[in-house]
């Protein structure tokens, strides 16, 4: 875990507005879940790997409870319990801070932030194309490029694994292995589960990846031919993935056969987003369809996606350096000359604030030339400099920092000058 710095905080909280706008613009409503759960609900499809990393403890009442490690299963529950009744479709979004016990690294902490779209009751193929786009649609406002989404479907692996025979369990053991690129030792637990003409189809399927999407799916459909349930997720993706062509989402695609992720309640497409020269997914998500019926609700097919703020403001900032907020807008310092005045200047600063300018105080007791010298170094983009000659005419000296111009006027003068600025 760590601590965020004003500029780390700002560039953040940046990413976060964009979020909540992508939110609005799509018609997703915002719901606000505990960070702590029961234990039993955050783990039940959670997956092996991320269950050992939890954080778990027993409270006051001896309940066993966790630090929630993501958002779905949370929305999940408060779903199934409280809005089954509402109209489909549903859209959820939620946005706050996530625990797992992970080795820290560069883009990998323990504390880490999320914003969390979730769009739940209905099966069709537009729902996934849509979670792909809010997505694509929020990556292109934090100013990020170059990114690309690595997209496969979970229901082709566990389609041939499932009409092979191989049980859930061990289907779950597998895919935690896919997850970590590990496909010789998946091979090996399968050999003893799985035909010999299964091996050899994951063997294929595994090499099939690439960028030109529709010849990836044609070599698919060839490999899983004779597995029904395997042929109809292929057709699902192509499904998909022509509609967010049709749309002109111009998503750049990368389809992995073989793509697995880590969490167990993933039921059709996937997906993962990814930079060059980062080696960890800023974002991922997919559809669920069986996770609200886990946990009490009526069968409701959902598809989500978790999308890394924490990790998008470092990848932003590798791309960008000098990363400056865009709509950064102004900030104002009120300064009095002498000690005399100080009360006024205070008083300048309310009426200023009253017209939601962002104005700071000088409250240093510096010189006028000291206190426009740190200005300028701490990016203030105007001053208004409150003196008692000025005052006797009811003006304010009002001071361009980038220009340097500086001019006398009223203090209603100065404040419809800088709303000006402002907007």
């Amino acid at each position: 875990m760590r601590d965020l710095l004003p500029r780390e905080a700002e560039h953040m909280r940046f990413i976060e507005s964009e979020a909540r706008e992508i939110a609005r613009l799509y018609g997703y409503q915002e719901v606000i879940t505990p960070l702590i759960e029961h234990y039993e609900l955050l783990a039940a499809k959670i997956g092996e790997e991320n269950r050992k990393r939890m954080y778990v403890f027993e409270d006051l009442g001896g309940r066993r409870v966790a630090l929630r490690p993501e958002f779905t299963a949370s929305v999940a529950r408060l779903v199934s319990t409280r809005m089954m009744t509402e109209p489909k479709p549903i859209r959820l979004f939620s946005t706050g801070s996530l625990y797992r016990y992970d080795e820290p690294q560069f883009g990998r902490y323990r504390e880490f932030w999320q914003a969390n779209y979730e769009l739940i009751g209905s099966s069709r193929p537009e729902v996934d194309a849509e979670i792909l786009s809010l997505s694509n649609d929020l990556l292109k406002k934090t100013l990020l490029e170059e990114y690309y989404f690595k997209v496969g479907h979970v229901g082709v692996l566990r389609g041939i694994l499932s009409e092979e025979g191989v049980s859930e369990t061990e289907q779950n053991r597998v895919m935690q292995m896919l997850d970590k690129k590990m496909w010789e030792e998946a091979l090996r637990i399968l050999k003893k589960l799985a035909s010999e003409r299964c091996l050899e189809t994951l063997r294929r399927l595994f090499k099939i990846s690439g960028g030109e999407w529709s010849n990836i799916i044609k070599e698919m459909r060839t490999s899983v031919e004779g597995y029904e349930k395997a042929s109809s997720a292929v057709e699902n993706l192509e499904t998909i993935l022509n509609l967010t062509s049709e749309a002109k989402m111009n998503l750049n695609v990368i389809v992995e056969a073989g793509f697995a992720r880590g969490l167990e309640y993933y039921t059709g497409m996937i997906f993962e987003v990814y930079v060059p020269g980062m080696d960890i997914a800023l974002g991922g998500g997919g559809r669920y369809d069986r996770l609200i019926e886990l946990f009490g609700g009526e069968p409701t097919p959902a598809a989500g996606v978790a999308l890394g703020i924490d990790r998008i403001m470092l990848a932003v900032r590798r791309q960008h350096p000098n990363w400056k907020p865009p709509r950064r807008g102004i900030r104002v310092l009120v300064l009095p000359v002498n000690e005399e005045v100080r009360g006024k200047a205070l008083e300048v600063s309310s009426r200023l604030r009253e017209r939601g300018i962002t104005v700071e105080a000088e409250v240093m007791g510096r010189t006028v030339s000291r206190a426009l010298s740190d200005a300028s170094k701490r990016g203030i983009s105007h001053v208004i400099i409150v003196g008692p000659k000025e005052l006797k005419e009811g003006k304010v000296a009002l001071r361009d920092m980038e220009s340097k111009e500086q001019k006398t006027v009223t203090i209603d003068e100065a404040a419809d000058i800088l709303e000006n600025y402002a907007v």
